[in-house]
């Protein structure tokens, strides 16, 4: 009769822990749903500036009128203030040289065009 109420206290013990760690790891579960939910969302919002960043909104022709907005459009926003003494600079050395502007737009668009070549390192799985 002993053994048998100790085994069957033995029986409800065990099985309250185990119920309790179940509520546990289910609450840490949800927690790390959540968390992947956030930094996925955080991820997205970062490659859509990267993005924006890598292919600036260029207007179709470009002339004398708009070079400060096409340079300024050009520079992340952190450097305007620093680049908006320079614009008329800038100006002056486009109306000398307007072969320059082409030559320069065409860098511009190589490089926002180029694709980005897989590393072997990432391709092959090596550290």
């Amino acid at each position: 009769m002993v053994c048998t109420l100790l085994a069957s206290f033995t029986c409800i013990i065990c099985l309250r822990i185990y119920h309790h760690r179940d509520k546990n790891l289910e609450e840490r579960f949800i927690q790390t749903q959540e968390d992947f939910k956030e930094i996925f969302k955080e991820n997205r919002s970062l490659k859509g500036s990267l993005a924006m960043a890598k292919n600036p909104k260029l207007p179709n022709d470009i002339n004398e009128g708009n070079i400060a907005d096409v340079a300024l459009g050009l520079l992340p926003k952190k450097y305007h203030k620093i680049a908006k003494p320079l614009i008329p600079k800038l100006e002056e050395y486009i109306t000398n040289n307007p072969e320059k502007l082409q030559e320069i737009l065409d860098k511009v668009k190589g490089v926002n065009q180029k694709p980005i070549e897989a590393n072997d390192d990432i391709t092959n799985g090596s550290l």
